[in-house]
């Protein structure tokens, strides 16, 4: 009975075994503490660079040296690449499952122990707040992009998330500045730490980035080239865990690119992707570094990416596919006028984007006359209910890509959610900035609501005269009894978008809020007729 109970606990310890050894295979330890050894050579390096350069010329979070809070923040890389495989519920492995993929749909950001709110310490595991200058160990003579800004950039996503490669007969480790950075040849694995049946898709969706942007020798038609952009688009819509390494291999082959053609191609490219899906919430902040520290030759292309990323912050990734029709509009928006977005003075200077006869801008009185016309006077909680999503998108993007037919819309919550979104989205506010404390000092005294617009600039006057009459009609009392919206709720929808807090803070936005639906309430009771 010993020995038969004895070669039971023998068999059950070797399966055991046999379990662990599958898990960690699946996981790829190795990579992972390889990560741990990348992070300390990024380390390594940066103190190399702070001591030669000297303090002085470096820039320091919040002004504080770095170094000296090295190990309050120092995280194992390993823990963080943990936490992004937990968050993406990426493929496992256990006696159960036999290597079966899980679901790779949308999901919100988990540790194994609850909800993970991300630290300074996830985002920068090595404590260094340095801002380090990226150079192009392929193209020297390239101006170098200063990625990490703060505690946010590629180099610093890279450096916890990026898998760790080797090559040649000795296997050396591939630099990790060399892994950032643009090449010619083709990958031959993830950027990232991926599941392994997703490898092949990563591969390819280089491929795909690279005959886009002109980077290698393959002879491809157009009509092959948004063949393979749609497949790409898809890719990152159905699989959450492709999206940011779709992102960073954007990223890398725009990073000391030796044609700027083919780099702003790159810049285009993440535009229109961005119209498909979002990267994680963990990258995100990294991407919006990288944009906002690039050289970007053409303003306008940088404004649209800054205004691309802003808008999938909101809204997020779409649910469906991307079909041709819209990926074939989302391709011409890039090169055209900002609509959403633009400055108002840019607005009417282009005589595509105004109304000569009115001289107002074009959108804004298609979104008006479609609020009216499809009976929104009528419609209960107007501009309090949002629009269809899909809908709200497809509109949008027609009119970025200066397709100006709405046929097909019925809903009048869809043009009155994108009129919000064209006053939010614009560059500068109606109301200036300048203004914006004078407006908070008196929001309810009508005199000094006056003697503020009467020093608005014209444009802006003109506009906001126009907004107030469209207004007006829906405060009529019969119209009020049908959408239930009064001064006073319109206010509380429209107030940030008439007026824009220039202090980007939380708890000073939230204190502000009431005074800016009482001034713009002020507004509309004394005002929306004139």
């Amino acid at each position: 009975t010993r020995r038969r109970i004895s070669a039971q606990r023998n068999s059950q310890s070797e399966t055991a075994l046999e379990t662990l050894k599958e898990a960690l295979a699946a996981t790829n330890i190795n990579d992972l503490d390889e990560q741990d050894e990348e992070g300390a050579e990024v380390q390594r390096e940066s103190d190399t660079e702070r001591r030669v350069s000297g303090l002085g010329s470096l820039e320091t979070f919040s002004g504080i040296s770095a170094a000296s809070h090295l190990h309050d923040y120092s995280v194992p890389a390993s823990a963080n690449v943990e936490h992004f495989r937990n968050s993406e519920n990426l493929l496992r492995k256990d006696a159960g499952s036999a290597g079966r993929p899980r679901n790779h749909s949308e999901q919100p950001f988990h540790s194994p122990a609850g909800p993970v709110r991300m630290s300074t310490a996830d985002y920068f595991p090595n404590g260094s707040a340095t801002t380090v200058m990226m150079h192009s160990h392929r193209n020297r003579s390239m101006p170098s992009i200063r990625a990490d800004s703060g505690m946010y950039g590629m180099r610093t996503f890279a450096s916890t998330q990026f898998a760790s490669q080797k090559r040649g007969f000795l296997r050396r480790k591939v630099p990790l500045e060399e892994m950032i950075s643009y090449t010619s040849e083709p990958l031959t694995r993830s950027l990232m730490n991926l599941p392994r049946e997703m490898n092949r898709d990563a591969v390819r969706g280089f491929r795909v980035i690279q005959r886009f942007m002109g980077n290698c020798d393959d002879d491809v038609s157009l009509n092959e080239k948004f063949a393979d952009v749609l497949w790409l688009a898809n890719v990152g819509v159905r699989n959450q865990p492709m999206r940011d390494e779709i992102f960073c291999q954007l990223a890398k082959q725009i990073t000391g690119n030796p044609s700027p053609a083919a780099a702003e191609k790159g810049w285009t490219l993440m535009g229109v992707l961005l119209y498909a899906f979002r990267p994680t919430q963990v990258f995100l902040p990294h991407l919006e570094a990288f944009v906002d520290s690039a050289p970007i030759s053409t303003l306008a292309l940088k404004r649209f990416l800054r205004l691309q990323l802003g808008r999938v912050r909101r809204t997020g990734s779409r649910t469906s596919e991307l079909t041709v029709k819209e990926l074939r509009l989302a391709m011409t928006v890039p090169s055209r006028p900002l609509v959403f977005g633009g400055a108002l003075g840019e607005i009417m200077a282009d005589p595509e984007l105004v109304n000569r006869n009115t001289g107002l801008p074009r959108v804004l009185e298609q979104l008006t006359g479609l609020i009216i016309s499809l009976d929104g006077e009528s419609t209960e909680g107007l501009f309090r209910v949002p629009g269809n999503s899909d809908a709200i998108f497809m509109t949008r993007l027609r009119i970025e890509a200066g397709q100006l037919e709405f046929s097909d819309i019925t809903d009048p919550n869809v043009p009155a959610s994108l009129l919000k979104e064209w006053l939010r989205d614009l560059a500068d506010p109606l109301i200036p900035e300048s203004m914006y404390d004078e407006c908070m000092a008196n929001p309810s005294d009508p005199a000094a609501v006056k003697d503020i617009l009467e020093r608005v600039p014209d444009t802006s006057l003109h506009v906001i005269k126009y907004l107030l009459g469209f207004l007006s009609g829906l405060l009529r009392p019969s119209v009020q009894a049908k959408t239930k919206m009064d001064s006073s709720n319109l206010a509380l929808l429209l107030g940030p978008t008439i007026l824009r807090n220039p202090v980007n803070d939380l708890k000073d936005m939230f204190a502000n809020s009431s005074g800016e639906q009482t001034f713009v309430q002020t507004l509309l009771d004394n005002f929306a007729s004139s």
